[in-house]
């Protein structure tokens, strides 16, 4: 049995409420199913916060400030509001209360990305009844990484060393200054965490990060990984998992190919939690964002659309993230990959098979 790492003393400061400036493939479900379609919007409006965590620097011990989006489900007037261009909800809307307190995800954006790089998803879980919390991780954002962010560029290698050190605490400072907002009088977030149903996620580099997050703080249930890469740090945190962990990745990834995510899948112990593996046949990298940049893998002509693909993300992310981190047993059976077999478009695994 792994051993938790005990995590206080994070000094977290509220700040303020801000705004970051900036910059069909159907899920075949049997004929009357038991659960909605995990595709499909869930039965939540959607709006989003923002909010600024102080914590000391794993390394250096200087403040990181994390500028956090939260995306939430909301009353349903949300849903006839204008969205933040960015962020793909409407701000600061009332929450709906009425299903409080909800599951949690964090989420970690990839190196030299945004926390909202990824709303096609991120908003869909909060539409399913999520709380999830994306914070900015410093030096590793596109504002903040040095240009160009590519490791040919030793000042962006540099940062992007800091920053898997920091990191993992930054997803745990943010879970835990959410936590302390919810646990206290804050005019939205007040009461809308569940801290006993909790997951992490994230997608490439943050992909990394989750998972080592997973390794260290059993206080979360479950993973969701996304083009993942390979690096020995990881394979080494694999053995200290205890939760499930679902991993998604594009057979067309040209950035952290496919191989990494079977490397990863492989790494798991055959006696280990439920793990699972969930292939794009015709996605890359890019199909775990909202946008698909022309020139990458994955996103030619002959590629899988963004649209499907996203909705294939949506589906087995939604439908893994319900079962496994808000304990709806109803959504297992949906996680059979004999329900992938007729589709050349997946490519499905699951040990132990749900």
């Amino acid at each position: 049995m792994a051993r938790q790492r005990q995590r206080s003393g994070w000094g977290i400061l509220v700040v303020s409420l801000v705004l970051l400036p900036l910059t069909l493939l159907p899920f075949q479900l049997a004929a009357q199913p038991a659960v909605p379609d995990p595709a499909e919007s869930g039965p939540y409006a959607v709006a989003v916060t923002q909010r600024t965590f102080t914590r000391p620097s794993s390394t250096t011990g200087e403040p990181r400030e994390l500028r956090t989006s939260i995306w939430y489900p909301a009353e349903d007037r949300a849903r006839g509001l204008p969205t933040n261009t960015f962020l793909s909800a409407p701000m600061n809307v009332p929450p709906q209360r009425a299903g409080a307190p909800y599951p949690v995800l964090l989420w970690s954006h990839g190196n030299g990305g945004t926390p909202w790089i990824a709303t096609f998803l991120l908003a869909h879980l909060a539409s399913h009844g999520f709380v999830v919390i994306a914070p900015a991780h410093p030096g590793n954002t596109a504002e903040s990484c040095p240009q160009p962010c590519v490791d040919a560029n030793p000042a962006a290698r540099a940062a992007r060393d800091e920053a898997r050190a920091n990191r993992p605490d930054d997803l745990v400072a943010a879970f835990d200054g959410t936590l302390a907002l919810s646990d206290g009088d804050d005019p939205l977030l007040a009461g809308l965490v569940d801290a006993a149903r909790t997951g992490v996620a994230g997608t490439s580099f943050g992909a990394q990060t989750a998972l080592r997050v997973l390794a260290q703080d059993h206080r979360f249930r479950a993973a969701l990984a996304t083009a993942p890469g390979v690096v020995p740090d990881l394979l080494a945190a694999i053995p200290y998992i205890e939760a499930p962990v679902l991993l998604m990745a594009g057979r067309q990834d040209d950035m952290n190919p496919y191989a990494d995510a079977e490397t990863l899948f492989a790494a798991f112990a055959p006696n280990a939690s439920v793990h699972g593996m969930v292939g794009l046949v015709r996605g890359g990298h890019f199909a775990f964002e909202d946008l698909c940049p022309t020139g990458w893998g994955g996103c030619d002509a002959e590629s899988l659309p963004q649209a499907e693909a996203h909705r294939l993300v949506n589906q087995w992310a939604t439908a893994f993230l319900l079962r496994y981190v808000a304990g709806e047993t109803a959504y297992q059976a949906l996680l059979d990959p004999a329900r992938a077999a007729s589709n050349p478009e997946l490519e499905v695994n699951f040990q132990p098979t749900p």
